[in-house]
């Protein structure tokens, strides 16, 4: 019964450290909160014109999700898509995967380092 007893003690301090945490937390959170500036009064903007080859529906969702972020204060100015950055790190992650692949032929033998017996020049077979 003892055990028991000093298992659910230091459940209850556990438990009891992690509530002054979680209230402290709440108290920066509401203390941050209060000295944040009124959003200011949002003011139309012009769309910028649809950069090519970046579809439109990948623009309203990078929209959506800079919206969802800011609570309705950001926007997007200006999204670009380097044509062929994405090419040369598939063709890097490529060259990494297969490297990774190489047979290293000292792993499966027996005992000292792996070493090609010494050529005597000669093309001779032993019975």
């Amino acid at each position: 019964m003892q055990h028991v007893l000093f298992i659910l003690g230091g459940f209850a301090v556990v438990m009891g450290i992690l509530a002054l945490l979680a209230g402290a937390v709440a108290l920066l959170g509401r203390v941050f909160t209060a000295r944040a500036p009124a959003p200011a009064a949002l003011t139309p903007v012009t769309p910028a014109p649809v950069a090519p080859g970046i579809p439109p529906h990948h623009l309203a969702a990078i929209a959506a999700a800079v919206a969802a972020i800011t609570d309705g204060r950001g926007r997007v100015v200006r999204v670009v898509a380097p044509p062929h950055q994405a090419q040369a790190w598939a063709q890097h992650g490529r060259t990494r995967h297969f490297a990774s692949h190489r047979v290293r032929w000292d792993w499966a033998v027996p005992g000292p380092p792996h070493l090609d017996p010494p050529r005597t020049g000669t093309t001779e077979t032993k019975p």
